[in-house]
């Protein structure tokens, strides 16, 4: 729970950080409505994730 909060905690993102974000948004497929932004993402993994399954990897690697 604390994890989720912590990104009301920090600062706004500057924006060449939101142009960051976009950017990778972008390529993973995951940008709507083609805008910029603006808030700082967040992904809950499950507790029982392994290490690899966190980093990712395989054949053909690619951002999700």
């Amino acid at each position: 729970m604390l994890a989720r909060r912590i990104t009301s905690i920090l600062p706004n993102l500057s924006f060449e950080e939101a142009l960051e974000i976009t950017k990778i948004h972008s390529v993973a497929g995951k940008l709507r409505n083609n805008t910029v932004v603006n808030g700082r993402p967040f992904r809950s993994p499950h507790h029982t994730i392994s290490m690899a399954g966190l980093i990712g990897g395989g054949s053909f690697p690619k951002p999700r």
